[in-house]
């Protein structure tokens, strides 16, 4: 998965790569063409962590992967955190999903809810199943802007509104927007139901 200079990347990172490995073995092989994972980070920089090819979709994909993996023993996620911001210290940082400054090459994302026995996810071995959603950035930025021409607020001010202000989440176009204050890049996402994500996946989703 993507590797990068963010506070997050410390906490993770074992994490990531458990998720990843997982895949390699249960998704990949099994639903894919062919699968080549990314190891130089300049590209996992631009939100690619793999290359992919499948039988339903035209051309080579850049995939990056997005796993809940802190909610691995926890509650089973309903939705899915697309991030919107984050702060580096005192800096406001923009999230892979709006990507204004476009550093990332991503096509795909493969949005991943990993589940445990009950224990904390560490190990490729805690994991004892996984749902995986392939997802087009186009399909859902797209999505995404459909739902917001039928609101009067901008996601811009939400996103200042939640960062300057007291409030955890806001409703927006008729979704969530939440900020996490307990992490340290408090990052505020947008959250998307699990069930649109497998409308949009158009069949690419997988129980592992």
């Amino acid at each position: 998965m993507r590797r990068d200079f963010r506070p997050a990347f410390g906490r993770d990172s074992h994490r990531e790569r458990a998720v990843a490995e997982y895949l390699d073995y249960h998704l990949y092989p099994k639903h894919f063409q062919s699968a080549n994972r990314v190891n130089d980070k300049e590209r996992q920089l631009a939100g690619i962590d793999l290359f992919a090819t499948h039988k339903d979709i035209a051309g080579e994909m850049k995939i990056d992967e997005k796993a809940a993996t802190s909610w691995a023993h926890k509650k089973d996620l309903q939705t899915f955190a697309f991030e919107l911001q984050w702060m580096l210290g005192d800096e406001e940082m923009g999230g892979w999903f709006i990507d204004k400054e476009r550093l990332k090459e991503t096509t795909h994302w493969m949005c991943i809810w990993p589940r445990t026995a009950g224990q904390p996810l560490n190990l490729v071995e805690d994991i004892v199943r996984a749902e995986a959603a392939l997802i087009s950035v186009r399909v859902l930025r797209r999505w995404v802007r459909k739902k917001a021409s039928n609101s009067s607020a901008f996601l811009e001010d939400m996103i200042e509104r939640l960062r300057n202000g007291i409030e955890d989440e806001l409703q927006w176009a008729g979704l969530r927007i939440r900020i996490s204050r307990n992490l340290p890049e408090k990052p505020i996402n947008l959250l998307i139901p699990r069930d649109v994500l497998r409308v949009l996946s158009e069949g690419n989703h997988w129980d592992l």
